[in-house]
């Protein structure tokens, strides 16, 4: 068996930080630190009020996501009652990812990555593990009131107590998972 080879990052560690940094500045000042999670609860929001019914009820009734009692009046949630600019943000760091994908050259199907050759697990393997992984992640995502990006790069811009221990679970359990997926050190391509 071959060893496993990466790609080449396309920018040194230190400019992703800093264009990180830069972003989350700009997010801060226009509207509100960097968070991607909270959208899909807004899209199960949005959707069960479209659906009606029960659905409809549970959504309005809903004590995190359902509308607000203020002077005797009913008011919609409007965090969770339709799209805001997180929505933008997810396009946007889809369409960003695809385009710096095209401007690097790298674009290209695939089947073979390191894993699929560590782990010797075919297409379908990957995607039942990958599938695994995103639900743990967005159900600890909703437990902890903030995924990755929200609680990792805007809690340390906003200087938050509650980042730290997170980034040191984050990058233990990181760790742990890279040792277990990746025994070997896998060749970075030139």
């Amino acid at each position: 068996m071959e060893e496993p080879v990466v790609r080449k990052a396309p920018l040194v560690w230190w400019a992703g930080g800093l264009l990180l940094g830069l972003t989350q500045v700009i997010a801060i000042a226009l509207v509100k630190p960097l968070g991607v999670s909270t959208q899909f609860v807004v899209a199960e929001s949005v959707a069960l009020r479209k659906l009606g019914g029960p659905y409809a009820d549970y959504a309005t009734s809903h004590p995190l996501i359902g509308d607000k009692e203020t002077g005797g009046k009913v008011v919609p949630n409007k965090k969770y009652a339709k799209f805001g600019y997180g929505w933008w943000l997810v396009a946007g760091l889809i369409a960003g990812a695809f385009l710096a994908a095209l401007a690097t050259k790298r674009w290209r199907l695939r089947v073979t990555t390191v894993w699929w050759r560590v782990s010797g697990r075919g297409v379908f393997g990957r995607l039942v593990v990958g599938m695994i992984g995103g639900v743990f992640i967005l159900l600890g995502a909703r437990l902890a009131h903030g995924c990755t990006s929200g609680q990792f790069a805007s809690g340390w811009a906003q200087l938050s107590l509650s980042v730290v221990p997170f980034t040191i679970t984050m990058f233990l359990f990181g760790m742990i998972a890279a040792r277990i997926f990746y025994p070997t050190v896998p060749e970075i391509e030139r």
